[in-house]
């Protein structure tokens, strides 16, 4: 465009037409800027959109077009845009099925394109399903009827399923002969493993077995493989009677998983074993038998290990199992970056071997770890391409359902859940502790007289040879969530329950960390809904392990649409507010979540202590600026003088690693540190976590100006992004942190973007703040939002009046309001919060 045409735009107030200028020039940076200040309209939307996919960012994309198109179905341009982000996600049928859309409408040209696009995408897409379900009917049909033909040359194709399936048709060879009829299959598979005889020398051992004997076992074995045997217990315990059965003993003992296992049994039918595929899922195995016992990590280091050996021996698939396997535990355990990676990882995987079915899985996978990061638009996406592909696999279409159900309760559309949970229940299959939970919210929010039944069948099959001790007390926290909207009282006794039974094993378990933090907020929000407003002030305290401050308190908690809201005032009087009635998520800035009547308590107050359960510690907002607030995770007690000397330590100028893609910040300006007594400067490369971790513990005040960085592979909290040590360690992270004690009981400014900040994710918190606060210090400033490069003289006016004398919250509120009069319209200084 002309810049005569584009000046003239810009003259007009076209913002949207300026920033559309831009984004055909190609200028991404500027589009976004112009785009973001024009009014706001679903084509703006739609174009934002258009912007996120020229910049790599899925996520933001998404979202902008599932609203886009929401509030107008036929929209053109974001039905394309949406075909284009689900093209470049390599959601094959999901961007077909919009491509059709567009085709649709008869366009010239547009709708050409996107028919030819949609053609393409189909095609290659069927071409690849129908090999891969080709094969496995062949495979199947062998399976069933021993005189079928062998798909010797389909197994090339696919070694991976063919090997599953090998192992399975040599169980059921109900004669040496059924034995021997397998060896071109065996040596096809021995081949495509990089030569040797494993497979083969199994078959020849099979053969040589005496089946008089065998062969009765074999036809059983072939039920339990069809699922159609009556008693697969008491077949293992035949099967554990007959020695020369060891093979049929171990594949039975793979299949029902429900049945008593130990580590020593199965080390005992693998003691002679070569096979490395068999090893391999024994090694899956014990790794689950570790974690049901509640040995996570060793579990974990059991499928890494499995990772290893299946590399090196060539067995792509059995890869591609182990990742699934990797990824559903880091999901487990909060760990939602590793476990997208090796779900990714899985999918790329799978593709390559044209292992279709193991592709729908791993989407599911992937779906799971953004559903806890509550990225819910690419969890959708990636769940709706799963259905697509897999419309008749009930394990998998019941699972993307209870999935999507999940993604409906979030988004607070209790009749969607509904509708997905039925579409789940469907095809006859258990939901599983799931489906429990969102069974005890639909009881609620959507109520059906089947609900409780339902609910309760499901609680019943958690045992402990089926899930591990954290997923355990997850069903006691399911069933308090339950009971305590009928029956407070009991309710309540069964959330104390989940909190006893979590205690043990708060440590070591990421599931009974979640339990306990829900199980406070439910009893807190319950006692709201009650009238119990001291209760639910007494339940938030306690979650937080600390006891309710003097003087103003504000306490507050949310579950779901529920919040309660209770505030002491200066006179001591208690007044709480219930509200059930949300129908959004939470933003950013919690201004208005406690009602004006109680705030109007708390304007008497000199300070106001606030009791806040996560997910509410990390945000601003919960109380005006005008009002002197903290948020209260320590003890309460305010720490003694420090009796060393002081020591202002000031970390800045550090050299992240290059990989993070971060902007160098300024220097930080000699008149920010006047007035310094004795001052520790860990500048450049010196700035390493262990260095900083060091001094730390000897400061009486501490300055950080460094970037807060999400990495969830490091650490459930934001880390503070420094200079790497010899082994590349470059993250301060509030475990570290934790496991050192601040003896000058310093005061901290966290100078670093968003160090407050959590990435979201459900049920648990743990912030840097909070860390500095347990391991001693006496008060800790830092942001939620990005700040300016005039940040410093801000915490260095904060720092003088609190060395005045001043209590860190009064002075906080009265250097905030002080800037905000100087500056009308700054915005930054009200995301500042501060923790004692």
């Amino acid at each position: 465009m002309p810049l005569g045409a584009l000046s003239r735009l810009e003259e007009q107030g076209d913002t949207h037409g300026v920033g559309i200028s831009y984004l055909l020039h190609g200028d991404t940076e500027q589009a976004l800027a112009y785009l973001a200040r024009a009014s706001p309209s679903l084509d703006r939307d739609s174009d934002l959109a258009a912007v996120a996919i020229l910049r790599g960012r899925s996520d933001d994309a998404l979202t902008l077009l599932d609203a886009t198109l929401e509030a107008m179905p036929e929209h053109p341009q974001a039905r394309w845009n949406r075909a284009v982000v689900a093209r470049e996600l390599g959601l094959t049928l999901l961007a077909a099925t919009a491509f059709e859309a567009v085709a649709a409408k008869g366009e010239p040209g547009w709708s050409d394109e996107a028919r030819q696009q949609a053609q393409t995408l189909r095609a290659g897409f069927q071409a690849r399903a129908e090999a891969w379900k080709a094969t496995r009917a062949a495979l199947q049909t062998r399976l069933r009827s021993p005189e079928a033909p062998l798909p010797v040359k389909e197994a090339a194709r696919f070694p991976g399923m063919a090997r599953e399936s090998f192992y399975d048709l040599l169980a059921v060879s109900e004669s040496a002969g059924q034995a021997e009829a397998l060896l071109p299959l065996a040596r096809v598979l021995d081949r495509a493993a990089g030569g040797g005889t494993v497979l083969e020398d199994s078959v020849r051992r099979v053969a040589a077995q005496d089946f008089t004997r065998r062969a009765p076992l074999a036809r059983e074995y072939a039920k339990l493989v069809q699922d159609t045997h009556p008693a697969p217990t008491a077949l293992i315990e035949r099967l554990r009677q007959e020695p020369a059965a060891k093979d049929l003993l171990l594949g039975a003992l793979l299949r029902t998983p429900g049945v008593a296992r130990t580590h020593e049994e199965l080390g005992a039918l693998t003691a002679a074993e070569t096979d490395p595929w068999i090893l391999s899922r024994v090694a899956v195995e014990d790794a689950r038998l570790d974690d049901l016992a509640g040995q996570g990590p060793q579990a974990g280091e059991r499928l890494r290990e499995a990772l290893e050996q299946c590399r090196a021996n060539k067995l792509p698939l059995r890869c591609v199992d182990v990742l699934l396997r990797l990824s559903g535990r880091a999901t487990a355990s909060n760990r939602l970056v590793e476990a997208e990676e090796a779900a990714k990882n899985a999918w790329r995987e799978a593709a390559a071997l044209g292992e279709w079915e193991r592709e729908g899985t791993a989407l599911v996978m992937m779906a799971d770890a953004m559903r806890f990061q509550v990225r819910v638009a690419l969890a959708r996406a990636y769940l709706s391409e799963s259905l697509a592909r897999q419309p008749d696999d009930c394990r998998a279409r019941t699972q993307a359902h209870l999935n999507l159900a999940s993604l409906a309760l979030m988004r607070f559309r209790p009749q969607e859940a509904r509708q997905e949970m039925e579409d789940a229940l469907a095809c006859g299959r258990t939901p599983g502790l799931q489906g429990a939970w969102i069974l005890a919210d639909l009881a609620r929010l959507a109520p059906r007289p089947s609900d409780e039944s339902r609910l309760m069948e499901e609680l019943a099959r958690v045992t402990p040879l089926k899930e591990n001790p954290g997923r355990r007390v997850l069903a006691t926290l399911i069933r308090g969530r339950f009971t305590v909207d009928r029956d407070w009282r009991e309710g309540q006794k069964v959330l104390r329950q989940t909190i006893a039974e979590a205690e043990p094993l708060l440590r070591v378990n990421a599931d009974a960390r979640d339990a306990r933090a829900v199980a406070y907020q439910t009893l807190a929000v319950s006692a709201g809904h009650a009238g119990a407003f001291r209760e639910a002030m007494d339940a938030v305290a306690e979650s937080l392990q600390v006891p309710v401050p003097e003087g103003c308190v504000l306490a507050a908690a949310v579950e779901a649409e529920r919040t309660v809201t209770v505030v002491r005032g200066p006179g001591g009087q208690v007044q709480g507010h219930y509200d059930a009635s949300r129908t959004l998520p939470l933003r950013d800035d919690l201004t208005g979540l406690v009602p004006r009547e109680l705030l109007d308590l708390l304007r008497d107050c000199p300070r106001v202590a606030v009791l806040a359960a996560p997910p509410l510690d990390s945000r601003a907002g919960i109380l005006p600026a005008d009002l002197a607030w903290s948020y209260r995770v320590g003890t309460g007690a305010p720490p003694a003088s420090p009796a060393k000397p002081p020591l202002h330590l000031v970390v800045s100028d550090v050299e992240p690693p290059m990989t993070l893609k971060l902007a160098r910040l300024p220097a930080v300006a000699d008149t920010d540190l006047a007035g310094a007594q004795r001052l520790l400067r860990l500048k450049g490369a010196q700035a390493t976590p262990e260095r900083v971790l060091e001094a730390m513990e000897q400061a009486t005040d501490i300055d950080i100006h460094a970037h807060g960085v999400v990495d969830r592979t490091l650490s459930s909290a934001t880390v503070i992004a420094l200079s790497p040590q010899q082994d590349g360690h470059y993250a301060l992270t509030a475990e570290e942190l934790r496991r050192r004690h601040l003896q000058g009981a310093p005061l901290v400014v966290l100078g670093a973007c968003s160090a407050a900040r959590l990435p979201p994710i459900l049920h648990e918190t743990s912030s840097l703040p909070q860390a500095f606060v347990a391991s001693g210090a006496r008060a800790v400033f830092a942001a939620t939002a990005e700040i300016p490069n005039d940040a410093g003289a801000f915490f260095r006016a904060v720092r003088e009046r609190i060395q005045s004398g001043e209590e860190p919250s009064q002075a906080l509120r009265a250097e905030r309001l002080d800037w905000r009069q100087k500056q009308p319209g700054l915005r930054w200084v009200d995301k500042v919060l501060l923790y004692q």
